[in-house]
């Protein structure tokens, strides 16, 4: 028969043979034998193009087949002793092969008259179970599982290899198992017949959506030479008892990729072997890479260490490395560096400790650090420059996410200094999370004196009829607010409010008295994507008293209740939260008097004062940054007039355009102060502004009326490029 090339992956092998010559054994030769649930289970041999068939309810103790010809065919059958390919095929499908001394599926490699035959077998939804080694595979074979299982016991202390491959092709897919005891799959580039002729050694693996285990060993080991490619992809898992995914010793060269997979555990060479591994495609790996040769990240993949790391050559192609975590801090040794990747990386700038790049030869290409961001606050503003990076050369450009790190109450920049790279804290800015924050607490009398406008264009109208009634208006404007913190952002408002109001005789004139309450939300866009929402919920009472001479009074008490939300996007992109509520106070009070002119032309000067009193509180960002505030206070006067003409329309109604203009004055400054991590700012709007107000008022009939109008506002640290109210109102 010549030279077998299998003998030493077989545990039991002259046992086998001693057995199988002693039994009752049947005899295919150049024939086709089909075993059924009614044929004797014996022992086979297959020779000379034979063919063994054993359909379902069929059963043979121990089979063996002999020559490129020949054939081992298992359709729902079983084989309790194993199965022996020499030279030969096998296809198994929903089979169950056993063997309790020795191993489930052996294939040899035979060499005669100078010609190699490998063994074969393909194999789906079947059960494989042998004792020392599940299956074993000699040089050139080829081995493919799909949706099956292959286990490999411990066997007197030696063994318990789910799979045991001599420079062969295994192709697991579509969740199939192989677990070995020990270990799941073992690679030997030894040569099984001493003496013969050079075979190549060099295995391949693809575990495509499967799984090897080693219950107590490594999932995968390399020793003795071996020379092996090894793909891990789509979903497939390796797993270990002793933390190792891959160990190669035995002056081995491993390729390994793992592709759009997680895998969590180490890759392990000795020093006298060459381990390369790719990840590419999305693949995940949590663990740490032992003495590696060359790492090469890809396509969106991510490295996590679990321990400081030395690798001798790393390569990216829009890959990525997590260094540490926030508890714990990691040092990835380079011999060199080139592409383009992300390194994600934690620093704590209280006791100025990091993770750490170091580079000890040349870097090239153009890399980003995602540097953790938070709201915890370093020890002093003014921090020591942290080193992060470390090169002894090369043309690499480090650029850190987002253009900065936030580190509490501001965003901190990366410097280069000669080859090295730090985080500095000159130049620092505002943080996003900061700016949320203060905005937040700034918001309260924008919000207080949008929906006034509204209850104020009612007033009006009130004093125009002198009659009580129910109304509705809703409101919308824009601010964009530019406060003494150095910061800005854009209120977006919409709201509506209802309320009714009674006539109140009096001797000198018209009073009338009313009640309202309202809605209103306001969305606070700010830097780099981070936005708030402000939901109000308001009650007021409001009065107008309009004299015979035409002097009037206008009076407004009004409380709210702000829901208060952040969502920041913090520099580098991560979201950050916080909520709270507050309440909010105020009143307004405004003296004017309607003067008629000639042709139903009419001029109002006015006066107001208005005041709002919003409580502050503590809030806090789950990225750990706080802020306080005792209150904030706006005490805002206003001084304008208004023009405007009735006229009557043909159908007895009338319509009122007007003009209105005024200049007001914010006189809060010193009441607004906020504390971010003990970082005190100065959140006031005080200045001066001029308003601009253009309207309209239809009394289609003596019940039914319609408001519009339109207003702007600009100041020095306030611009309202819109607002809109329109309303509805019907006379009892």
């Amino acid at each position: 028969m010549g030279a077998v090339l299998g003998a030493e992956l077989s545990l039991a092998q002259d046992r086998e043979q001693a057995v199988l010559d002693s039994e009752t054994q049947g005899t295919v030769s150049n024939s086709w034998e089909t075993i059924t649930a009614e044929s004797e289970v014996t022992s086979w041999q297959v020779l000379n193009k034979g063919v063994l068939e054993i359909l379902d309810g069929g059963a043979a103790t121990r089979v063996r087949a002999d020559g490129a010809n020949s054939w081992v065919i298992v359709n729902g059958g079983r084989v309790t002793e194993g199965i022996h390919l020499g030279g030969a095929r096998a296809v198994l499908d929903n089979a169950d092969i056993r063997n309790d001394s020795g191993e489930a599926l052996l294939l040899s490699t035979v060499t005669a008259a100078g010609t190699t035959t490998a063994s074969r077998a393909e194999i789906q939804g079947s059960t494989l179970s042998g004792a020392g080694i599940g299956i074993a595979v000699a040089a050139l074979g080829q081995l493919s599982l799909d949706n099956t299982r292959v286990f490999g016991s411990d066997f007197g202390g030696v063994g318990g290899m789910g799979i045991r491959l001599l420079g062969a092709t295994l192709t697991m897919t579509n969740n199939s198992l192989v677990q070995g005891d020990a270990i799941g799959l073992q690679l030997d580039g030894r040569t099984a017949a001493p003496g013969g002729p050079i075979i190549p050694r060099e295995a391949n693996i693809v575990v495509d959506n499967s799984t090897i285990e080693g219950l107590t060993g490594p999932a995968i080991s390399a020793v003795e030479t071996t020379i092996a490619n090894i793909t891990v992809q789509n979903g497939a898992n390796l797993l270990s008892g002793n933390g190792v995914l891959l160990d190669v010793a035995g002056a081995s060269t491993i390729g390994f990729t793992a592709d759009n997979s997680l895998l969590r555990g180490d890759l392990v060479a000795d020093d006298s072997s060459t381990l390369d591994v790719t990840l590419q495609n999305g693949a995940q790996l949590f663990g740490n890479l032992i003495n590696t040769h060359s790492v090469a990240i890809n396509s969106r993949a991510n490295w996590t260490l679990t321990s400081d790391a030395e690798v001798n050559s790393l390569s990216m192609g829009g890959g990525s490395v997590t260094l540490g975590s926030a508890e714990q801090f990691y040092t990835l040794s380079l011999g060199e560096l080139s592409g383009t990747g992300m390194f994600n990386m934690h620093v704590n700038l209280m006791d100025n400790t990091g993770d750490k790049l170091d580079i000890n030869g040349e870097a090239h290409g153009n890399f980003l650090l995602n540097v953790q961001n938070t709201g915890l606050e370093p020890s002093s503003p003014e921090i020591t420059p942290l080193h992060v990076v470390h090169t002894e050369g090369g043309d690499a450009l480090f650029e850190v996410v987002g253009g900065s790190i936030d580190l509490g109450v501001y965003s901190y920049q990366l410097e280069k200094q000669g080859d090295d790279w730090f985080i500095v804290g000159s130049g620092k800015t505002i943080s996003p999370s900061t700016e949320a924050s203060l905005a937040l607490f700034n918001v309260g009398p924008t919000i207080w004196y949008g929906e006034l406008a509204t209850l104020r264009n009612r007033m009006g109208e009130i004093r125009t009829s002198g009659e009580g009634g129910g109304w509705i208006r809703s409101n919308g404007n824009q601010y964009n607010v530019t406060a003494e913190a150095g910061f800005g952002y854009k209120q977006r408002q919409k709201g509506l409010s209802f309320g009714v109001d009674l006539p109140v005789p009096v001797s000198d004139g018209q009073l009338l008295v009313g009640v309202m309450a309202g809605h209103s939300r306001s969305d606070l866009s700010l830097n780099r994507g981070t936005s708030a929402t402000v939901n109000s919920y308001s009650l007021g009472a409001y009065g107008t008293w309009l004299r015979d001479d035409g002097y009037y009074l206008d009076g407004v008490l009004k409380l709210n209740r702000f829901d208060n939300q952040a969502d920041v996007s913090m520099s580098n992109g991560t979201k950050a939260k916080g909520d709270y509520d507050n309440f909010a106070y105020g009143a307004s009070l405004e003296f004017g008097k309607h003067i008629k002119l000639h042709d139903d032309v009419f001029v109002e000067p006015y006066a107001q004062l208005s005041s709002v009193l919003v409580k502050g509180g503590s809030y806090h960002l789950d990225n750990g940054l706080r802020a306080d505030n005792e209150r904030t206070v706006s005490v805002l006067g206003k001084a304008g007039a208004t023009l405007g003409r009735n006229l009557e329309l043909p159908d007895g109604g009338l319509l009122q355009p007007y003009l209105r203009v005024a200049m007001a004055h914010e006189f809060s400054r010193n009441d607004n102060t906020v504390k971010v991590n003990d970082t005190a700012f100065d959140n006031s709007l005080f200045g001066t502004r001029g308003e601009l107000g253009v309207g309209v008022s239809a009394a289609l009939s003596t019940e039914l009326q319609l408001h519009a109008e339109f207003d702007y506002m600009k100041g020095e640290h306030i611009e309202q490029p819109w607002g809109v109210n329109l309303g509805l109102r019907y006379a009892f």
